[in-house]
């Protein structure tokens, strides 16, 4: 296997960033048993993954020049806006801003491989989940593998709704101090 890098994603990249998050949600949709159109990275154009890369930050592993991997990670001022229900308004109630992570895949010949454990570890070590307490992310309840990928890291699961066809949970990993604690 050739060199793998990760890096910050540029606008150029969209087109390599939308293929493989189109391929990678296939297969999340299927190992999730969700049937339809109802995941929006299916309909994500080259430049709404444009739009997106510019306006957060995403990560990418590169092999030579293909991508086959990525992870969206933006900065969230209001976690209160992912609340869907008093459980979670009480939980996200003790935040003022949150780091949320999106659009997280890897080419299929390549999962189990350790790479989504590194590019993940990448995104928790990014500004904007470092400068918060709190990293928010969501993914199908019935995908199991997914489920226990997110537990190893240190999320733990808060609530889950239905509001898009699926039993979809959001999973939160809270940091056990920011960068704003430290004192020097």
């Amino acid at each position: 296997m050739s060199k793998l890098i990760i890096k910050r994603a540029t606008p150029d990249d969209a087109s390599k960033v939308a293929l493989l998050t189109r391929k990678a949600m296939l297969t999340y949709r299927e190992a999730s048993g969700i049937s339809g159109n109802v995941l929006e990275s299916l309909t994500e154009t080259d430049e709404s993954v444009r739009a997106r890369i510019e306006a957060g930050r995403c990560l990418c592993v590169f092999q030579r020049d293909e991508v086959v991997g990525t992870i969206t990670i933006t900065r969230c001022k209001n976690p209160i806006k992912y609340s869907f229900s008093e459980k979670t308004e009480e939980f996200l109630s003790q935040y003022s801003s949150c780091g949320y992570i999106s659009r997280f895949a890897v080419k299929d010949e390549l999962r189990k491989s350790g790479l989504g454990g590194k590019l993940m570890d990448a995104a928790l070590t990014s500004r904007e989940c470092t400068e918060t307490g709190l990293v928010l992310l969501h993914t199908a309840i019935a995908n199991k593998g997914m489920k226990i990928f997110y537990y190893n890291r240190g999320f733990d699961l808060i609530d889950s709704e239905c509001s898009r066809g699926y039993e979809r949970g959001l999973f939160a990993y809270e940091r056990p101090f920011i960068e704003s604690d430290i004192q020097e």
